[in-house]
């Protein structure tokens, strides 16, 4: 651990990959198999760094409201552990849930 890591060096041949994939883009003749080596080397070299580059999917306000509309109908019809299920739903998802006398307000943590 005393020894240096050569950081900047690891950030700076994420940067050189990047910018032979862009310029592998910009050319007529792409591939997909390609693409994906590149993709695959981008997750191996940020792996070692601790960076992630999956995507994750976020909840559209729509949906968040949905969703409430569906735990607020299961609230009515009292089941309460369908409820209690969408609310953990959205927690997992980083929304948080107020209920509210003026009704269930929401946020994103």
């Amino acid at each position: 651990m005393d020894d240096d890591f050569n950081t900047a060096n690891a950030i700076s041949i994420l940067f050189e990959l990047s910018k032979e994939a862009n310029l592998y883009l910009q050319g007529t003749n792409s591939s997909k198999d390609v693409l994906e080596q590149f993709m695959e080397r981008f997750a191996d070299f940020g792996s070692v760094l601790g960076i992630s580059f999956k995507q994750e999917k976020a909840l559209l306000d729509e949906d968040v409201d949905q969703l409430i509309e569906e735990r607020n109908e299961a609230r009515k019809q009292r089941n309460f552990s369908r409820a209690d299920e969408i609310r953990d739903e959205l927690k997992e998802q980083g929304i948080l849930l107020e209920d509210t006398p003026q009704g269930v307000r929401w946020k994103r943590m």
